[in-house]
């Protein structure tokens, strides 16, 4: 009976929303879960895996300024 309950239950959805310097990052949830398991496989907790990411947007941006001027 167990599994037949666990079998008829959804898998819930998600999106996850990240903020950083003015400007909203949608994250789905096949996205958020890819994340979590490099994360994970890296040894790193989510907050630092996020930050890094967006140090190297910043980094990306802020090299792409220059070589447009």
């Amino acid at each position: 009976m167990k599994v037949l309950l666990d079998a008829e239950k959804q898998k819930q959805t998600y999106s996850v929303e990240l903020k950083f310097e003015g400007k909203s990052y949608f994250i789905g949830q096949e996205m958020w879960d890819k994340i979590n398991a490099h994360a994970a496989q890296r040894g790193m907790t989510l907050d630092e895996y996020i930050a890094e990411a967006f140090t190297k947007l910043k980094e990306q941006n802020e090299s792409r300024q220059k070589t447009d001027t």
